[in-house]
């Protein structure tokens, strides 16, 4: 998996390194799942599967590296707080209900409405500077705006 091509993520004092693998390569979590984050110290390995994510619509992509990213910046950046999501984040689906999925999908929306389906400041592609959401300021009260 190490190995595997990818890119590596340098953005808010968080570093991740990117890694598109088929499913079945995640170890660490379920190959039910399109994308998994485990973190190292102050950043984390972010595993996508591969087919998923070079097949999906730019919405889709954005949306699920801007998760997975978003987990990453709960442990470097809110120390696994999840800005004291608690349920918020099933107003997306019960899959999010829980805080840690919450704030990591409110993180991807809040990052879809600032940067649109501009990848590059995820390292994906070619695009313009876009000015990441402050994780911090990603909070439940927001989703009720």
């Amino acid at each position: 998996m190490l190995s595997a091509p990818g890119w590596e993520i340098d953005a808010l004092n968080t570093k991740a390194s990117v890694k598109l693998v088929n499913a079945a390569e995640f170890g660490f979590c379920k190959d039910s799942l399109v994308g998994c984050s485990v973190p190292m110290g102050q950043g984390c390995v972010i595993m996508l599967d591969k087919t998923y994510f070079l097949n999906g619509t730019d919405r889709q992509k954005v949306l699920l590296l801007a998760h997975e990213f978003g987990h990453c910046l709960d442990g470097s950046r809110l120390l696994y707080s999840h800005n004291r999501f608690g349920d918020a984040g099933k107003i997306y689906g019960q899959y999010y209900a829980p805080a840690s999925e919450g704030f990591a999908e409110a993180y991807a929306r809040a990052y879809l409405e600032k940067c649109g389906t501009n990848l590059a400041p995820l390292g994906w592609g070619k695009g313009e500077k876009c000015e990441l959401p402050d994780p911090k300021q990603v909070t439940a009260q927001n989703l009720l705006k």
